[in-house]
């Protein structure tokens, strides 16, 4: 299931990360955003999403979404 599914406002758990060996996918990772990290969505507007990861707050875009699958 991918990002798009989960409703606004709701906490969801990275399941896996897609092509670890993408330069952009090892920066998210490096970030926090880690296989079994709890991250809270904030915002779906058009293409980007808006990501609570602990204290931190991450914008992504759909084509990088692609890449994470949550449960």
């Amino acid at each position: 299931m991918g990002i798009e599914t989960v409703n606004l406002g709701a906490e969801f758990t990275v399941k896996f990360l897609k092509e670890k060996t993408n330069p952009v996918i090892r920066k998210l990772s490096a970030m926090g955003l880690k296989e079994g990290s709890r991250v809270k969505l904030l915002l779906k507007n058009g293409r980007v999403y808006l990501l609570r990861l602990n204290n931190s707050r991450l914008i992504i875009d759909k084509d990088l979404a692609k890449y994470i699958e949550v449960a």
